[in-house]
């Protein structure tokens, strides 16, 4: 199987990078452990896309998928011409409603 091409938005940087941060605050080595999973949870699901659920409660729109990964943070993605675009970047702490 082919992985697809990994598109991150603008949005999503910025998510990550405030994540990022966050945690720093505390410890930069679990800031950069948190980058290391996140990279790794982008190529597992540029490899098995479908792996994301449909969550109509947050998005009425069936072609945005969302994927939990390291029991705090959710992924926000869709498929569009065959590439893995990278939406938002979430953390169960927002109020991911408001945010899509």
């Amino acid at each position: 199987m082919k992985s697809r091409k990994i598109i991150i938005t603008e949005e999503a940087e910025t998510d990550i990078n405030n994540i990022e941060q966050f945690i720093a605050k505390d410890n930069v080595n679990a800031a950069k452990e948190f980058l290391n999973k996140l990279k790794k949870s982008f190529i597992s699901v540029s490899f098995y896309p479908r792996i994301g659920k449909n969550r109509p409660e947050f998005s009425g729109d069936n072609k945005i998928l969302f994927l939990p990964v390291m029991t705090n943070y959710l992924i926000v993605y869709t498929i569009i011409d065959n590439d893995l675009h990278i939406v938002r970047v979430l953390t169960k702490y927002q109020n991911i409603s408001a945010i899509l």
